[in-house]
């Protein structure tokens, strides 16, 4: 992976990181914060929940960290041991170090990160991810489905090719700077509905980060068909990144034994999704 530094300056690194930890401190104090060695990075990861409660893995999308899933977890925690992580490479505090995507690195990164939080190698976890988070989801749950009871994927990466007029606005978006920043975040958020100071996060963020430009390999058939746990997907009709129809019916078509619930007004950003997913969780781990 290239060594080039993933935010724009120092600076701006300090920025995001200060945001960062004012919006944890308002997390209950009950949140423990996790460092995790692993083969390919140093990984944080906030805990929530009852610690005898079945575990559910978090994983959030690019140029984010695992404080995207703070309006969902106090649902969650009611019921699950919950672990938003942060994944290497992205705004969080976990290591720079950005994980391939070619070879089973990403697999062997997650497994290490589920193994520390396991009680034995045999665990079994819930796994939930959104856009590149549901791509590492689905990587990990094809080449370990003995790991996972249940995967619930948001709008995932892998399965369809992102849309090129996406990338061409990005592109356009990145020359103007903090304005450009907003106009992008509006662009993934779509119609949904995110607090101003969410919003004011997002667009520092992309005005001192460096995404990941490398393309995500779009999973296999025999890849897909792995999947043998239950599967919820959930889709915006409105998304900016993927097409949701191409990615659904891909689903449809090799998975079969998938719930598909589409959004129509929903795009790329699904948030506050913890009143369709629990229910589904909650009979996956029966």
């Amino acid at each position: 992976m290239n060594r080039k530094p993933i935010y724009k300056t120092p600076e701006g690194e300090q920025a995001v990181m200060a945001v960062y930890e004012r919006l944890l401190s308002e997390w209950p104090e009950s949140t423990e914060s996790l460092q995790i060695e692993t083969r390919h990075g140093r990984t944080h990861v906030l805990a929530r929940g009852h610690k005898d409660a079945d575990p559910l893995v978090l994983l959030h999308g690019a140029g984010s960290n695992a404080l995207a899933w703070g309006g969902d977890v106090p649902d969650f925690a009611r019921h699950f041991r919950v672990y938003a992580v942060d994944t290497p490479g992205e705004p969080g505090r976990s290591s720079h170090h950005r994980i391939g995507w070619r070879d089973d690195a990403i697999v062997e990164w997650l497994e290490d990160v589920v193994n520390a939080l396991s009680e034995s190698a045999s665990t079994q976890i819930l796994l939930a991810g959104i856009s590149q988070g549901g791509y590492v989801a689905l990587r990990f749950a094809s080449a370990r489905a003995e790991r996972v009871k249940a995967l619930a994927l948001l709008a995932p990466g892998g399965v369809s090719q992102p849309k090129l007029s996406f990338f061409v606005r990005g592109l356009t978006y990145g020359m103007f700077g903090r304005r450009g920043a907003t106009a992008l975040t509006r662009r993934v958020m779509g119609d949904c509905e995110v607090d101003d100071a969410a919003k004011e996060y997002m667009d520092l963020i992309y005005s001192n980060f460096r995404s990941r430009t490398d393309a995500q390999p779009l999973l296999t058939d025999s890849q897909l068909r792995a999947l043998t746990m239950p599967v919820l997907l959930m889709l915006g009709g409105r998304d900016a990144i993927f097409d949701s129809k191409k990615t659904g019916d891909r689903f449809a078509r090799v998975v079969g034994h998938v719930d598909i619930r589409l959004l129509p007004e929903a795009g790329h950003a699904l948030i506050n999704v913890a009143p369709a997913m629990v229910p589904f969780l909650i009979q996956a781990a029966a």
